[in-house]
This record gives structure tokens, sequence and C-alpha cells, in this order.
């Protein structure tokens, strides 16, 4: 009874902190796209993700956290799959809140290890991506080494096997969308970030 309501508040949040965060889409898209700067979508979207989210993990510190991370990781993931691009404007700001947060918890509940470890994994996560830009020129951006950093400390908070599934899932997804037909030849550029962020909430919503 108490998932089902934190479900319920999660996604009414979500409706909320969403359409709030679609404002973030229509500011930073270079060039205009109705659905895409809808406020009704960021606000379904990110109702779903923590509403799945308040399900999965319960009354813990740690769904405030990843709700953050998801809140503007939404508009990033649209503005990457219109623009192929993450603004550091967001992505930045959404890594030091992470970071700020699961410190935060590392304190109250006497943690350093985990707290350790969500860094490591942060640092391995970004080292990963940023050895992708420099073997696959023009395929990962310095938006997508950031977002891995974020990806990898929410993801190894938990642990270094949710590390590993998710940059597995990520590049799994990345092959998909290379592999599905397209029409223009600016879709041959994979965006990563809807792939990172999709295998981010699919791992955390597995290990709850």
């Amino acid at each position: 009874m108490v998932n089902a309501w934190l479900t319920a508040g999660s996604a009414a949040v979500g409706l909320v902190v969403g359409a709030a965060a679609s404002s973030i889409t229509r500011t930073l898209l270079r060039r205009p796209v109705h659905i895409a700067q809808s406020w009704w979508l960021g606000a379904v979207i990110t109702a779903t993700l923590l509403a799945l989210l308040g399900w999965r993990i319960g009354f813990r510190g740690e769904l405030l956290v990843y709700a953050y991370v998801l809140t503007l990781g939404v508009p990033l993931a649209v503005i990457d799959w219109v623009e192929h691009r993450l603004p550091r404007i967001v992505v930045l700001p959404q890594l030091a809140g992470a970071t700020l947060g699961l410190g935060l918890l590392c304190v109250m509940r006497f943690d350093l290890a985990s707290g350790l470890r969500a860094l490591g994994a942060a640092l391995a996560a970004a080292g990963f991506y940023l050895l992708l830009a420099v073997l696959v020129e023009g395929g990962v951006g310095s938006g997508d080494v950031s977002l891995a950093a974020v990806v990898g400390l929410v993801t190894g908070w938990s642990g270094w096997p949710e590390l590993a599934g998710s940059l597995v899932l990520a590049s799994l997804g990345a092959l998909l969308l290379l592999l599905l037909p397209h029409h223009s030849s600016r879709r041959k550029a994979v965006p990563f970030g809807p792939c990172l962020l999709a295998a981010m909430t699919t791992v955390l919503a597995i290990s709850g």
C-alpha cells in the first residue's frame, strides 16, 4: 500500500516537474519542433519514469536523487534525439546535483564505501566514453562523456554490475538505432544520450 501511494505521488510530482523542465527543451532547442517542445511530452515521460522508480525503489533517499537526475534527463534526451547534442549547461548541474545528493546520503548513513564506488564508477564510465570519442571521430561528443559520468555515478552507487549493465544496454540501444532504417543521412548519427538514460533507468528499476 505504501508503494502504491508513493508510485501515485511520484507520478503526480513527475507531471509537475516534467512540465516545468520542458522549458529547458524549449529554450535550448535551436530549431522549433512542436512535439519535442510541448510541455505535455516532458510531463508524461517524467511522470512515467518517476512512477516506475517510486514503485521499485520505495521510500528511500535515493529516490530524490534519481528523480532529480531523470527530471533533467528527459529534456536532455529530447534535445539529443532532435539535434544530436547534450548541452553542458544542463548536464553539469545534473552531475553536481547527483554528486551532492549521494554525498549527503553517505554522510547520513555513514557509508563511505558506496560513495567511493560511485565516484570510481563515474570516472570509469566517463573514461570509457572518452576513449570512444577518441576512437570514433565525430561519433561521441563531450556531452556524452559528461552524461556517462552521471550514469556511472548513479548506477555505481548500487554496484559495479549495475554500471556494467547500463553500459551494455546503452551500447545495444545505440546499435539498434544504427540498424534501424532511416530516410536522412543525419539519422546515421546515433544519439547516445537517450540510450544512456534509458539504460540507467532500466537498471535502476530492475535492481530496485
